[in-house]
């Protein structure tokens, strides 16, 4: 039987991950990896969640290329200890997490809120109140 561990957020994992998305956006802004092709446009870090022990980053990107977004975390995944490395050096942490690369999937929800609230129905039963 495999049991879930609890992930509460805590104040101390809260402002870890904060430490970490400014580091990782910083590193991420200079879109200095060690790319074949590099990213056109800066990658954006979303929001990064640690989890209880504070030993992995979760780390939500987006991007505004148009490549397909397991093309996005293959880079990202190439040249993982080069990030970890440069994190490492803008942060002051006892220890260095492991990165985790994911694609953050907020945007597209809002944009599934948006056209369901431009339906017609939605309208019309707006308008009725």
């Amino acid at each position: 039987m495999i049991l879930k561990r609890k992930t509460e957020k805590t104040s101390r994992s809260q402002k870890v991950s904060e430490i970490i998305r400014k580091a990782i956006s910083e590193v991420l802004v200079r879109n200095e990896m060690p790319l074949d092709t590099p990213f056109k446009f800066p990658i954006s870090v979303v929001k990064v969640d640690m989890n209880s022990d504070l030993k992995i980053a979760y780390i939500y990107v987006t991007t505004h290329e148009e490549i397909e977004e397991n093309e996005i975390i293959l880079k990202l995944n190439s040249c993982k200890h080069f990030l970890s490395r440069e994190v490492t050096s803008l942060i002051n942490l006892k220890f260095s997490p492991k990165l985790v690369f994911r694609i953050d999937r907020s945007i597209d929800e809002i944009s599934n809120i948006e056209k369901v609230l431009r339906k017609e129905k939605v309208l019309n039963d707006l308008n009725k109140n």
